[in-house]
């Protein structure tokens, strides 16, 4: 038997951190069809079950289009059963729709079975929290998957204490929440698995995204199935070795000539140079922006002081850089990081 692990679809997703227009209606379509690109790869390798653990709505109150999209999608496969579990951002979605093929999840533990499968799931809450790992019981002679939305990692309201759940039968505990595939053992029977979202909605989902396929005989084996997308990706560079603009392109562009053009690149352009950087993001960000499908450079840069050009200078600037690179209980790289502070604000630039 096969069956597909996914979570976190945020469908509704407003992607406020992407320019509004094309750009940010492309990635908000692009949101929607991997629901179906998955539903297809279910559909051409047979699969009966798909596993959804939580935040499959990106609002608890999610838009009658996105509601409609998701359930329509449900009932279009009436051949696939889905399990859904709802996450923190889902929590108050209603779920009034009644769907033979649907399956739900509640804050007691509840166990379907397919063959000598079991799927067990619970949807966290403050009543639960703490005796949700001495209430679940699974049959050590069936192969045992459980479903939950929470963090392992961080000991929040969503906190899944992993541990906790040791030696207690689990064969594959099908995780949601974080956004980037992750595993780990729980035990010497039994796995965690984070598939990640399906599709990258920002840079803080950066590479590739997608699901995991399981295949079950007397085992699990299971597998990351990625879904093609435009992926978020960002690249620093080190420009120090350019000695100006022309040379720092030159440079940009060895960097990012293997990135998938498809991309969202962010750039953050870093180190020492000794040349005008003077809107240095701009002029970078539009001589390659056709490039790519979308293009944000940042500029860290600091640009290097020689101490002998201001030796005769008694300006404010001059007497602050002297004084500086003069006092022996700063190291070279504190130098360096109070004149880049201190040059922008002599030349009136904002600071982070």
């Amino acid at each position: 038997m096969k069956i597909i692990h996914c979570a976190d679809l945020h469908l509704g997703s407003r992607l406020t951190s992407l320019p509004s227009g094309d750009i940010r209606n492309s990635k908000k379509n692009e949101v929607l069809n991997s629901f179906t690109q998955m539903l297809n790869y279910a559909k051409e390798n047979e699969i009966k079950i798909i596993m959804l653990s939580g935040d499959v709505f990106d609002s608890n109150r999610p838009s009658k289009k996105d509601k409609n999209y998701f359930y329509d999608a449900i009932r279009a496969n009436s051949d696939i059963t889905f399990l859904y579990l709802r996450g923190n951002h889902d929590t108050e979605e209603s779920l009034n729709e009644n769907l033979d093929n649907l399956i739900t999840f509640t804050t007691d533990w509840k166990t379907y079975e397919f063959d000598n499968i079991t799927i067990s799931g619970i949807e966290l809450s403050e009543t639960n929290k703490t005796s949700l790992y001495s209430t679940i019981n699974l049959d050590k002679d069936k192969i045992n998957i459980v479903m939950m939305h929470g963090d392992v990692s961080s000991k929040g309201k969503d906190f899944i204490d992993y541990k906790k759940l040791s030696n207690k039968n689990i064969d594959y505990l099908a995780l949601g929440h974080i956004h980037s595939y992750m595993e780990n053992r729980i035990d010497s029977r039994g796995v965690y698995v984070y598939p990640g979202c399906l599709v990258g909605r920002g840079f803080d989902e950066l590479g590739e995204k997608g699901f995991v396929v399981l295949d079950i005989n007397e085992k699990i084996e299971y597998s990351f199935i990625p879904v093609n997308q435009h992926q978020f990706v960002e690249k620093e560079i080190d420009i120090s070795s350019a000695n100006n603009l022309y040379t720092a392109k030159d440079l940009i562009d060895n960097e990012i000539k293997d990135i998938d053009k498809s991309a969202l690149l962010k750039i953050i352009l870093v180190g020492n140079v000794d040349f005008d950087i003077t809107d240095i993001d701009l002029s970078i960000e539009t001589f390659f922006k056709q490039n790519f499908f979308f293009l944000k450079v940042y500029s860290k840069l600091k640009e290097k002081i020689n101490i002998n050009d201001y030796l005769n200078d008694f300006s404010l600037k001059g007497e602050f850089i002297r004084r500086v690179y003069n006092n022996s209980s700063y190291s070279d790289d504190e130098k360096n990081e109070i004149l880049s502070i201190g040059m922008k604000l002599l030349n009136g630039e904002d600071i982070e």
